[in-house]
């Protein structure tokens, strides 16, 4: 694999709102679980980067409501780890470091690839339909070049595979994992990493077609494995 140039890091979440995709996808409104839920969301598919702070004054402009509700979010998301506080800066995404990276990766293919392999055994014919439409629309982009939403759609492809292991206990775990390297995940809608892993995308909807959980648990693990070692050679040493 060629080796990718370093792409700026840019948030996707301006003060028009938390970008198309996020907007669709989560029910809007005010509530303190209707703005956990966007936040959630958009952390997950990187519309936040790592450092990026999240400034209240700015976020009750994007909400439309005041400040309580929001800041009650943000105490829970830095509780669950996908936001931390820092007594200079406030509330803020955290930077990644190789060792987390590394570690987080670990854990993902275990819990994650565990998820796939029980889904294999469980996903219905709408699912699977579900992917096989995601994936054709992510092809679509990749070719095109059009990175926008690129990462909303990664999320979908992966969170219908993991609804379908039908495991209330684990879906919790995988999205507190996403919710910490979502950020990250940044990287791969640039111009050279834009579309890399759709192989992996493939390879798990024919396994889970065929009902094959070792070989959806393989192309799984592939996929977050090589989104990490690119991750991992653009992050400061």
């Amino acid at each position: 694999m060629a080796r990718a140039a370093k792409p700026a890091l840019k948030s996707k979440v301006g003060p028009k709102g938390l970008g198309k995709t996020a907007r669709a996808e989560v029910p809007h409104g005010s509530t303190h679980e209707d703005i956990y839920a966007r936040l959630k969301h958009a952390i997950m598919s990187a519309h936040y980067v790592p450092g990026e702070r999240l400034v209240v004054s700015k976020l009750e402009k994007v909400f439309g409501t005041s400040a309580m509700p929001i800041r009650e979010a943000l105490r829970r998301l830095v509780t669950e780890q996908a936001l931390q506080n820092n007594p200079n800066r406030g509330v803020e995404v955290p930077q990644m470091t190789p060792g987390r990276l590394m570690e987080l990766r670990r854990v993902r293919c275990e819990i994650e690839g565990k998820a796939a392999e029980w889904a294999a055994l469980t996903i219905s014919k709408a699912e699977l339909k579900r992917l096989e439409e995601v994936q054709a629309v992510m092809n679509r982009a990749a070719a095109s070049g059009a990175a926008e939403g690129y990462l909303d759609l990664n999320l979908d492809f992966h969170f219908t595979i993991y609804k379908a292991a039908r495991s209330p206990l684990l879906l919790p775990i995988i999205e507190s994992l996403w919710m910490q390297v979502g950020p990250c995940l940044n990287t791969m809608r640039g111009e050279a990493t834009l579309g890399l892993g759709m192989d992996h995308h493939e390879a798990m909807i024919a396994a889970l077609r065929k009902g094959d959980g070792s070989a959806a648990r393989e192309a799984l693990q592939e996929d977050i494995s090589e989104a990490a070692d690119i991750i991992l050679r653009l992050l400061p040493q």
